[in-house]
């Protein structure tokens, strides 16, 4: 994903969170998805590497399909994705795109393959994911912060502190940092 088309995303996760008049961290997803019309439901899926799932029916409800084994971080990136898939790929743009189940249900799974980075639509809902929870200017006001009031802080320590208060994983955390251009890759 080029950086500009990786911007073009965020810009729509962050019109969403003006939209709905959210200006803090964490960002309750579940009540961006309520705004949005979307149901979510929790779920045991047997597949560990089945995050979340998204549906739309034929009346044209969205419901965001979550898998309840994973962790609550893990829980909320997978719905902040799924909302992903919804607002970019499947709302609005019936019958264009790649996964069909049963028409006109359509079917978009978060699974390890997502994980992986390798389809377009996958890439499109982590990046709007990473921007709805932790969108850049959350990060850099928060982060500012915690570096103002402790100027030895570490990157592992600013990795924590910054992935408890977004809620969401360290891992993710400091992905988001990387991308950010805040912190070196490992």
């Amino acid at each position: 994903m080029t950086a500009r088309s990786r911007r073009i995303v965020e810009r729509q996760a962050e019109a969403l969170l003006e939209q709905l008049g959210i200006s803090e961290p964490p960002v309750d997803v579940d009540r961006v998805a309520r705004e949005l019309g979307y149901k979510v439901v929790f779920k045991y899926y047997d597949d560990d590497e089945l995050s979340g799932t998204v549906f739309l029916d034929a009346v044209g409800t969205v419901t965001l399909g979550i898998n309840t084994f994973h962790a609550p971080a893990r829980q909320r990136f997978s719905i902040a994705h799924e909302i992903g898939h919804a607002q970019m790929h499947i709302t609005g743009r019936q019958g264009k795109d790649e996964l069909f189940v049963d028409p006109p249900a359509r079917m978009l799974f978060r699974d390890g393959k997502a994980s992986l980075g390798e389809y377009k639509q996958e890439i499109e809902a982590n990046q709007f994911a990473a921007g709805l929870l932790m969108p850049a200017d959350f990060v850099s006001r928060v982060g500012s912060k915690l570096v103002a009031a402790n100027r030895s802080i570490t990157v592992a320590d600013l990795v924590e502190r910054l992935s408890k208060r977004f809620e969401v994983s360290a891992q993710a955390m400091k992905y988001r940092l990387v991308t950010l251009g805040v912190i070196e890759p490992d």
